[in-house]
Order: structure tokens, then C-alpha cells, then sequence
């Protein structure tokens, strides 16, 4: 059975580690290892399988970094260009090219500058307009959040993927007619496919190319367990 598991980041530091945060040390350390085990792949070749129906590799695996912390040009991606491995960054429409106050703290996010300079590496999809909860939102304000995000990001010069990761992973999973509704919101928009949390490793063919498995990685976790969580996803 072919599988696919997608690894999803925040930040990265010279030292912090904890739930959000991993050290520059633990991630190049985390790649070196998925690079020997897996297939990296790019957002744009799961987009193709989606929409197209292409091939993926066996053991293929797409690494996802949320938010776009400026820390993912500083730090994050000098190393992964030193290993070839190519990865994907969901970027909220207002922190690009701002230090925003974001979970209580002031940070710095990605300018558009450094996207660009990413590019040839790195694939950009949408998270949202502000980082709201969309389950925060009613139906309407919800189909209204993914269709402003889209037309937004279409005034940056690098271009964003048509995909969505679930802002604090919350989507309608309980409520078939509300999931639906959110689904039909997404495909009006052209958005192909949205990633939430759950830590399993996904099934291909894909079951439902809206609820797509991310493992969470966090730093203040051994690497024993980082290995645990990539081979076999969620354990208990």
C-alpha cells in the first residue's frame, strides 16, 4: 500500500525548543533521517495527483512549515537547501512583510522578498487571512475567508498554491452538511486540498483530499520520538 505522511512545522531557533519550535540543530538532524527513509516531494507534484491523478512516489512524504515566521528563511532554509529537500509554507495574507503581534508575542514574518528568493525550493499555499479560526466563523464568513484569501494573495508577485491548511487544525469534522459546505467554499475558490492535524500516516488513494494527516513535530520531543511519529503516526 502506498502511503503518504506530511510533517507539519512552525519555527525554528538557534536554541528554543518547545511545541512550536524546533532548534536548527534538531532540524537538520530530523531532515538528515527523512531524506534516508522517505521521498520528499513538493506541494505542486501532490496538487498534480490530486487534480490530475499523476503518480507519487513510493514513501513520499511532504514537509509544511504554518504561519511563515521569518525564521523559516533565516534558519529553516539554508538547510534545507544545503540537503535538496524541497518544502512547503502556508502564509497568513497579513503577517507577509510585517512584525505582527501573533499568540500574545510580537514576531517577525516573512517579506516578500525573501519568498522570492525561496521559490525555486519552496511551494506557498494559504492560511487564512488573519490566522482566524474558521470554525470561529459562520458558513457565509467562512466562504468569504477563502475567497478573499485567494484574490489577495494574487497582488503578490510570487504565486500561492491553491491548498489550505486549517488554522489551529479546526475544521466541521463532526457535521457532514457544515464539512460539505466548507468543501463546496473551497472548490469555488479553486483550492484543490486542505491539510489538518491528526498525526496519522495517509492511505493513497487519498480518501478525502480535504482532511489530509499532518504529523506534528515539536521540539521538545526526543528525536526517538520524532522517528516513532514518522514511521508509524499516531501511537496511543
Amino acid at each position: 500500500m502506498n502511503t503518504l505522511r506530511v510533517l507539519m512545522y512552525h519555527k525554528v531557533d538557534e536554541n528554543e525548543r518547545n511545541f512550536l519550535c524546533v532548534s536548527a540543530a534538531q532540524l537538520n538532524e530530523q531532515l538528515l533521517y527523512v531524506k534516508s527513509k522517505y521521498t520528499p516531494i513538493t506541494l505542486k507534484e501532490l496538487l498534480s495527483h490530486i487534480e490530475l491523478g499523476s503518480q507519487l512516489p513510493d514513501n513520499a512524504i511532504l514537509i509544511t512549515f504554518d504561519d511563515g515566521y521569518e525564521n523559516n528563511y533565516t534558519l529553516a532554509y539554508p538547510i534545507f537547501k544545503a540537503l535538496e529537500i524541497p518544502f512547503t509554507i502556508f502564509t497568513v495574507n497579513s503577517f507577509i512583510n510585517k512584525n505582527t503581534k501573533h499568540d500574545q508575542t510580537e514576531q517577525a514574518f516573512l517579506n516578500e522578498d525573501q519568498i522570492l528568493e525561496m521559490v525555486n525550493l519552496v511551494d506557498f499555499a494559504h492560511h487564512g487571512l488573519k490566522h482566524d479560526n474558521l470554525m470561529d466563523l459562520s458558513a457565509e464568513k467562512r466562504a468569504i475567508e477563502i475567497s478573499e484569501s485567494v484574490k489577495q494573495m494574487e497582488a503578490f508577485k510570487h504565486k500561492t498554491l491553491k491548498a489550505w491548511a486549517y488554522t489551529y487544525g479546526a475544521y466541521p469534522k463532526r457535521n457532514k452538511l457544515e464539512f460539505d459546505s466548507l468543501k463546496l467554499a473551497f472548490k469555488n475558490s479553486g483550492i484543490s486540498c486542505a491539510f489538518r492535524i491528526g498525526n496519522r500516516i495517509n492511505k493513497l488513494p487519498l480518501n478525502d483530499p480535504f482532511k489530509i494527516e499532518r504529523i506534528d513535530v515539536r521540539g521538545n520531543e526526543s528525536f526517538f520520538k520524532f522517528k516513532l511519529k514518522v514511521s508509524f503516526g499516531k501511537i496511543i
